[in-house]
């Protein structure tokens, strides 16, 4: 999400990525184990206790017992969470992502096995659970040689896509 977004820029940018991810077609729902997944989309990265808070700002007043999430109220809560936490929910930048990759590379080699990438990831800082490290894994490393190159991978994540 651009960093001087407006609120309209906000709600549509979150339109367009709950749509994505919408449950049934047409349903204008999705699954709340989903969001996580739906607000990285938006190109930014909240932290698990930015999570919890924003899932439980989604669940709110719901007095109905669901797993679904209704795109009006996505729209309200996401949009308003990103642009309050703005700044602290910004992607960190290439040069810096490979520092910290580097860092995992005393012999520098350009890349960091896949099995040790996915072990740190799913047990210090901010522990990833299985189902993410998998995920992250599948677009990080190298299938044929369990490499994740780290400077390819590291402008993946920096850039989500979009041109530089």
């Amino acid at each position: 999400m651009p960093s001087d977004a407006t609120q309209d820029e906000a709600r549509r940018i979150a339109r367009d990525a709950f749509l994505v991810f919408e449950h049934k077609e047409g349903s204008k729902m999705v699954d709340e184990k989903d969001i996580p997944t739906i607000v990285r989309s938006m190109g930014i990265n909240p932290t698990g206790s930015q999570i919890e808070k924003l899932m439980e700002q989604l669940k709110g007043t719901q007095t109905e017992d669901t797993a679904l999430v209704p795109l009006d109220r996505f729209e309200q809560v996401v949009s308003a969470f990103a642009l309050s936490n703005k700044n602290d929910l910004i992607r960190d930048d290439y040069h810096k992502l490979v520092r910290a990759f580097r860092a995992l590379d005393p012999e520098k080699k350009g890349y960091i096995d896949a099995e040790l990438f996915g072990s740190l990831m799913s047990a210090r800082g901010e522990a990833f659970s299985t189902q993410e490290t998998g995920t992250m894994l599948s677009c990080a490393a190298e299938a044929a040689s369990g490499k994740v190159y780290y400077e390819d991978y590291a402008y993946k994540l920096a850039t989500n896509g979009r041109k530089v």
